[in-house]
């Protein structure tokens, strides 16, 4: 699947970027998650992004963003959410 970045190129998705960008938003002792929340948490991620796209060969950063920020929501992870938001 490609992703339509903000500056509007195309970029294969990768999983991997989602996990560094959680990785960096935890910067304090409110903002803490394992390395087994954070494969549940991109796993999680990568389900919904397949269902929502249901074939299309496009996404956008911005769609992505959003799964991320529910899933991180859902799952207890308010102040990591909060701090993905503001990092992104």
């Amino acid at each position: 699947m490609l992703v339509v970045k903000k500056n509007g190129s195309l970029q294969e998705f990768n999983i991997e970027k989602i996990r560094t960008s959680v990785n960096n938003c935890l910067c304090s002792d409110d903002c803490y998650m394992t390395e087994g929340d954070i494969n549940a948490l991109s796993t999680q991620v990568n389900r919904i992004l397949t269902e929502v796209s249901k074939g299309n060969a496009h996404t956008s950063t911005y769609e992505i963003r959003g799964i991320v920020y529910h899933v991180l929501m859902e799952n207890g992870f308010k102040e990591v959410a909060k701090s993905y938001m503001k990092l992104c």
